[in-house]
């Protein structure tokens, strides 16, 4: 058994070889103690049993290369900042990614894009997501990183927000700041606005929009859209524009070597014992000790006359206060403290851009009509639109969800497909065709 390159090996001592990768496992669990029993996409189970020491870190692996899958699937933006907790009554890791809140458990991943999120509340060791149209992600358990998590989802979605607002006022330059801000807040990150609500900001806003994102060669057909349904307009952020902190370099202390060894203060000028003792009160004004303890006259630098009132002053000299300079402590200078220069992490907002040859924002336009949601990309030549049945007046809002969960892959949304057209010399028949159906 083995895992790699996200694959699980696993080779039994007789017949052939079974290598799984992570994006077919549908489910881990653990029906009874040291057993694994891993699920699979298609509906078959395999279960492992006396793994022994092995089982830790079998879980651990495929806690790990599912996470990497499902982000993979998901499309998620930038790097992960991982946490384990709760989630729906199971264990879960908990992604959160540039754009989305990844939720991971053992039947699988749920993704949850910041554009459609209202709110985050943590109470009670436990984070509530709030998400339109829909139940709310609840996370516990998370013990003293819950205070972390709701505080990184609120910087997430502030940061989220801040983008979109640079990248259309990049796109932009000559809109008001008032109306940039009111088609910031309504063109998020993956969300199609229909180009009737773009134009009640400023006449011209969606017109301009699609005449900006728009290949050459795409543009006739989604003038044909925009006759034949209500046509919607959004963005999608691709990668991650966030730098790494650079040009740091490590401290070192410029200061001179440190003197060992002459730190202590100098000795005196007296013996030690009885006899440096007397001299020393001498030298001080004291009376020194006569025979049997009686005090002696003064001394010649005590408080008689001559030198008496510089007594205290020869003194010190006299106990080797300066006067030797060479035995004194030498003086260093201070520390240099000068440390490398450091650019922060930031993000380069200057590189999310919708035209080129590799934009980084995917531009898209989705066209409604009664059972019908066409899906057209507008700044790549590939893929082909997609037509795909939705009935209702949200069937538009339901097929954008499906598409921004699946990370804009449409041939992975889970919804129906009435057909794919090719951008070839029959596409205006065969759009016509479908929408007329």
């Amino acid at each position: 058994m083995d895992v790699a390159d996200g694959v699980l090996v696993l080779a039994p001592s007789e017949g052939g070889v079974l290598r799984i990768p992570f994006g077919h496992i549908s489910s881990v669990a653990e029906p009874e103690p040291f057993m694994v029993r891993i699920g699979l996409a298609d509906g078959n189970a395999i279960e492992l049993s006396r793994l022994g020491v092995m089982r830790t870190q079998l879980l651990a692996e495929l806690r790990d290369g599912r996470g990497d899958a499902a982000s993979a699937a998901a499309m998620a933006v930038g790097e992960a900042a991982i946490f384990s907790g709760v989630s729906g009554g199971e264990p879960a890791e908990v992604r959160v990614y540039d754009d989305a809140l990844l939720v991971i458990g053992a039947a699988g991943g749920e993704r949850v894009s910041f554009s459609f999120v209202g709110a985050v509340r943590a109470q009670d060791y436990a984070v509530t997501v709030e998400v339109t149209g829909r139940e709310p992600v609840i996370m516990s358990r998370l013990g003293r990183r819950t205070g972390e998590l709701a505080a990184l989802l609120d910087r997430r979605l502030a940061e989220a927000r801040g983008r979109t607002a640079a990248f259309l006022g990049s796109l932009l330059p000559g809109l008001d700041p008032m109306a940039l801000r009111t088609a910031a807040g309504l063109l998020r990150d993956g969300v199609a606005v229909p180009a009737s609500t773009l134009d009640t900001i400023h006449p011209d806003l969606a017109g301009t929009l699609v005449q900006l994102a728009t290949l050459p060669a795409r543009r006739d057909a989604v003038a044909e859209l925009a006759r034949r349904t209500d046509l919607a307009i959004g963005f999608r952020q691709l990668v991650s524009v966030r730098r790494p902190a650079a040009g740091v370099t490590p401290w070192r202390d410029h200061a001179a070597a440190p003197h060992i060894g002459t730190h202590d203060s100098p000795g005196g000028a007296f013996q030690p014992g009885m006899m440096g003792m007397m001299a020393a009160g001498v030298m001080a004004g004291g009376p020194p000790l006569g025979p049997g303890g009686l005090a002696g006259p003064p001394g010649p630098f005590g408080f008689g006359e001559g030198y008496g009132a510089f007594g205290a002053y020869w003194a010190f000299r006299a106990l080797g206060a300066g006067m030797n300079a060479r035995q004194q402590r030498p003086m260093t200078p201070r520390p240099d403290v000068t440390r490398g220069s450091l650019v922060p992490a930031t993000e380069d907002l200057s590189a999310l851009v919708a035209t080129g040859e590799s934009p980084t924002v995917l531009a898209f336009a989705l066209g409604r009509r009664p059972g019908r949601v066409v899906y057209e990309v507008l700044n790549q030549p590939e893929p082909m639109t997609f037509v795909y049945r939705a009935d209702g007046a949200d069937g538009l809002a339901t097929i954008n969800r499906a598409l921004d969960d699946a990370g804009f892959q449409a041939a992975a949304v889970h919804a129906d497909p009435a057909a794919q057209v090719p951008h070839d010399a029959q596409w205006p028949d065969r759009i016509t065709q479908l929408l007329a159906d």
